[in-house]
């Protein structure tokens, strides 16, 4: 199974067969694209998840997409009450809200959880993804161009000063995260919903933004000098200059 036969999670909760489809699909997919130094971990976070009731787990970001990278964490959504995680691994990148922040989060516009959702694997679900999912279906909430559109530049403007000090390291991880910031912001702005970090590059080359896209993939691959970070911090902000909020958004090419 690759991605490309992920069951379509907005589709997926109509009734109890396609719902079961889904839940099945999505374990087999995080059996088949965990790495296996990350089971152990994996297995603590669900197991600290079940003791403490949470209402749903679901696994998220590169991992599920099969396009994990050298920089790339263990992300998860947890609805319910926060876990201890301070002895686990720093690969754990954890978000936790409660069940009317997930709600309230979808229909604001967020597009981080928005993303949990159509993309991730569902590991536990007490029928709050579900009733989620139900909702972004029948709602069709597009995340808010202008709010990732703001949050991008003012990551371009921290990556800026970064890059001005000198310090290497610093600024290319600043760098990365602004650039990724306003790829996914223009995206948006396209009709496109952005998928993982590292397909971001090819997301971009499709909607005729090739310089950004190359300075990105630089970014997650490479390390890039100061002076080519510099630049590539101005192709961002020409990247969401033109970006106007659109008001009926629909995701293209969610599950290629």
């Amino acid at each position: 199974m690759s991605v490309r036969d992920v069951v379509d999670p907005l589709a997926a909760w109509t009734d109890d067969d396609a719902w079961l489809r889904k839940v099945n699909s999505d374990a087999d997919l995080v059996a088949r694209f965990l790495p296996a130094d990350l089971r152990e971990l994996h297995c603590l976070v669900v197991d600290r998840a079940r003791a403490s009731d949470a209402k749903a787990l679901i696994l998220s970001g590169s991992t599920v997409r099969a396009c994990r990278t050298e920089i790339s964490d263990l992300d998860y959504h947890l609805v319910g009450q926060r876990i201890e995680t301070k002895d686990l691994s720093r690969e754990l990148d954890l978000h936790v809200l409660s069940e009317e922040k997930l709600e309230s989060e979808v229909l604001s516009g967020d597009d981080f959880v928005q993303w949990s959702l159509r993309f991730g694997c569902v590991i536990l679900d007490d029928g709050t993804v579900r009733r989620a999912l139900r909702l972004i279906a029948e709602r069709q909430p597009w995340p808010d161009v202008e709010r990732k559109r703001a949050h991008a530049a003012k990551s371009l403007e921290l990556a800026r000063r970064f890059v001005s000090t000198g310090d290497q390291d610093g600024a290319l991880v600043q760098v990365r995260t602004a650039l990724s910031l306003a790829a996914r912001a223009r995206l948006l702005s396209a009709g496109i919903f952005p998928l993982a970090r590292a397909e971001l590059p090819a997301q971009l080359e499709t909607i005729g933004c090739p310089e950004t896209a190359r300075d990105l993939e630089a970014t997650i691959y490479q390390s890039p000098p100061l002076a080519e970070l510099a630049v590539a911090v101005r192709h961002g902000e020409e990247l969401v200059a033109p970006i106007n909020e659109l008001t009926n958004g629909k995701a293209t090419d969610q599950w290629s």
